[in-house]
C-alpha cells in the first residue's frame, strides 16, 4: 500500500466526510469516532479500490454505508429539534431563540423526501457536482440537475 497516497487521500477528504456524517447524528463525539471509523474501513480497502470508481465516490460509499448500519443497529428515531439542531448549527442558545426563519428551513428541510434531502445534501452541503452525484447514485448527471432543481423549488415553496 502507498502510505503517501492514503495520507493525501485523507487529508483531502476529512473534512468533508466528517461534515456528511455531522449532518446525520445527534453529537459531535458521535461524528468523530464515525468518521475515524469509516477511514479505518477506507484504509483497509485501499489496496482493493477499483480506479473506475472516483476516490471521493468511493469514500462517500463507505461513509454511507457505515452509517446506515449504525442507524440500523441502534434502531435509532430522529425528532424534530435534533433535526432542526443539525441543520441550524448547535450555537448553544436553546431553539426557541432561533430565529423563525431558521426554524422554517428546518422544517422545510425535514418534509422532503430522504432522496430530495439527500440532493440537497451532497449539491449544496457537500459541494458534489453533478457529475460525482450521477456516480455515486447511479443515475444520469441531467436527471440529477433537474431533480435537484425540482427540489430547491419545492423548498422555496414550502418557505
Amino acid at each position: 500500500m502507498d502510505r503517501r497516497a492514503f495520507d493525501r487521500f485523507y487529508c483531502a477528504n476529512i473534512d468533508r466526510i466528517y461534515r456528511y456524517v455531522r449532518l446525520r447524528v445527534p453529537d459531535e463525539p458521535t461524528a468523530e469516532d464515525l468518521t475515524s471509523e469509516i477511514f479505518l474501513k477506507a484504509l483497509a480497502a485501499f489496496d482493493r479500490y477499483d480506479e473506475a470508481v472516483s476516490r471521493s465516490a468511493w469514500i462517500y460509499r463507505i461513509a454511507h454505508n457505515h452509517l446506515a448500519n449504525w442507524y440500523r443497529d441502534r434502531r435509532m428515531h430522529v425528532d424534530l429539534d435534533d433535526v432542526c439542531d443539525l441543520l441550524v448549527g448547535q450555537d448553544g442558545r436553546g431553539l426557541e431563540q432561533r430565529t423563525d426563519d431558521q426554524r422554517l428551513v428546518a422544517r422545510a428541510f425535514s418534509a422532503l423526501e430522504p432522496e430530495e434531502r439527500r440532493l440537497v445534501t451532497l449539491k449544496y452541503l457537500e459541494g458534489y457536482g453533478y457529475a460525482d452525484m450521477a456516480e455515486l447514485l447511479g443515475r444520469p448527471a441531467t436527471s440529477l440537475k433537474m431533480a435537484t432543481h425540482r427540489v430547491i423549488k419545492k423548498l422555496r415553496g414550502l418557505l
